[in-house]
């Protein structure tokens, strides 16, 4: 996996759909740009996580998308992330302190699943 070094700690590249933006697949391609510096291929939706995180008179929702890295362009430090770690599904789980590690536990699995990558033995 290639994921985030932020600021909360280790996490998958996310963030907001911009104005300009025509789709979730364009944002997150921008996003995964913006903070580990990485093309990837072809995204499969994966899940739709609502969020109560405005409170529960504003929820929003969280596309969780899955795609397999195309090319890791040279790290050239950026503003939305301090690096990019890439390591196995399960050591990223042990490190991860975001938010609720079962959900994150859950979508990780998914996403390997829906990529075909064998799940045996990774967390």
């Amino acid at each position: 996996m290639v994921v985030a070094d932020l600021p909360r700690g280790l996490d998958l590249p996310g963030g907001h759909v911009q104005r300009q933006e025509r789709s979730a697949r364009e944002t997150v391609r921008r996003e995964v740009w913006e903070e580990v510096r990485a093309t990837v291929g072809a995204l499969t939706l994966v899940e739709v996580v609502e969020s109560d995180f405005f409170g529960r008179d504003d929820l929003t929702y969280m596309l969780v998308f899955a795609a397999r890295v195309r090319r890791l362009a040279v790290w050239e430090g950026g503003h939305e992330s301090a690096g990019r770690v890439v390591l196995p599904p399960g050591e990223f789980l042990d490190r991860y302190r975001g938010g609720d590690p079962a959900l994150m536990r859950h979508l990780v699995g998914a996403a390997l699943t829906v990529l075909g990558v064998p799940t045996a033995g990774w967390g």
